[in-house]
This record gives C-alpha cells, structure tokens and sequence, in this order.
C-alpha cells in the first residue's frame, strides 16, 4: 500500500511537471493602449485587447485576440464644398485579429520583441453635423490669418461607418515577473486602419493612421 502510495504521489508529479511544462507553450493576456490621430481632421483612440496564442519555439508566438476601440475627437470628411467639412461624433470598433510576435531574448528579464496584427474591423454607426471655416481679414497669429471655426445647429444625422481589414506594428519590451514566465510589456503600436464613411448616397475613404503607448500582460 505505501509503495502504491509512492508510485501514486509520483505519477501526479510528473503529469503536474509534463502539464507545466506544455502550459508554458501557451499564454494568454491583456492590455490597453492609446492612439494619437497623424494628421489634422483625424480622430485619437484608446483600446483594450484580449488575446491568446501558442509558441512554436521560446521566440517566436501566434495567436489569436480581440480588441475594442473608441474613437473620439474630430474626424472631418469632405462635403463637396471646400469652405464646409463634415464632423462625427465618437464611434467604436470591435475587431477581431491574428496576431505573431518575436522575442529577441525570451530567456532574459528584459526582452525586446516587434509584433504584428491583421484583422477586421466592425464599427459602430456614428452622427455627423456640418462646420465650415472662416478666415477673418486683418487678424493675424504672427503671418497666419486667424480662422474661425463654426457648426450648423440642424440636428445631428446618421452616419454608416463600413467594415474594413486592419494591421498593426508593435514594437516593444518585456520583463519577466515572477519565475512562472508572465511577463509585462511595454512600447509602441502604428494602427493603420482604414474607414468607409457613408453619407448623402455617397462612400468616402479615409485612412487613419495612429501612433501611441501601449501596456500587455501576459500569463
């Protein structure tokens, strides 16, 4: 009985080991980031991301993740009138994706890595009102004439925003926590994400590259 209890005890432990050890080909996480719009007219974002994936080798990794984003702050369509814009209202995306990543030095504490994401993107509707700009004549900011700018009162319209693909470039480093293989990471993503805004019977393109921080932790 005590020998079966022996071989018992040692049989869990080896599975326990065996099922550690194949965890660790696996991880799964967490993480927010922040997004600067590249040009003028051009909305900022914040996003949080769920994802998981599988590593082939200590280096290399590829998984799976979703990622919700809300966009807000000016986002300026052309209205065929070149003194009149179109504003939206904030908006949000749910966006599904691939992802891969490389750690350089995944047996170090400090580890830089460059990740990739491709997916798509489902928006939200939005609202949109008209502006237009005005130059005021002998006001002046050093040699730049002075524009103001003003929003129609008509009450806020509907605004289909399509579905498109998506990629994005990190580039960051981790630090290993703790002696389970979590690590945090830290750096800095380029989102390219292209938009389909439908108005007045029409679709028009615009592409909204943003730039920013992002924090992940993974398990």
């Amino acid at each position: 009985m005590k020998r079966f209890l022996l071989v018992c005890v040692a049989t869990l432990g080896l599975l326990q080991s065996a099922f550690a050890q194949e965890e660790k080909k696996f991880e799964f996480g967490g993480g927010a980031s922040y997004g600067i719009g590249l040009s003028k007219g051009q909305p900022n974002s914040y996003g949080f991301d769920l994802f998981g994936g599988y590593k082939f080798n200590p280096n290399f990794t590829v998984g799976l993740g979703i990622n919700y984003t809300n966009y807000f702050g000016r986002t300026d369509l052309p209205s065929g009138d070149e003194n009149l814009y179109i504003l939206t209202g904030q908006y949000h995306a749910f966006r599904p994706y691939l992802y891969t990543r490389y750690d350089f030095l995944p047996d170090r504490k400090w580890s830089p890595y460059i990740g990739a994401k491709f997916g798509y993107a489902f928006f939200s509707d939005t609202i949109y009102n008209y502006g237009w700009v005005e130059k005021t004549p002998g006001l002046h900011y050093g040699n730049v004439p002075a524009e103001y700018e003003h929003f129609l009162t008509d009450p806020p319209k509907t605004l289909g925003i399509g579905n498109n693909f998506f990629g994005t470039i990190d580039l960051g480093v981790s630090r290993r926590i703790g002696n389970r293989g979590n690590r945090l990471s830290l750096g800095v993503s380029l989102d390219f994400q292209p938009m389909k805004f439908n108005y007045n019977n029409s679709t028009v393109k615009k592409y909204t590259p943003t730039v920013g921080p992002f924090a992940k932790l993974n398990f």
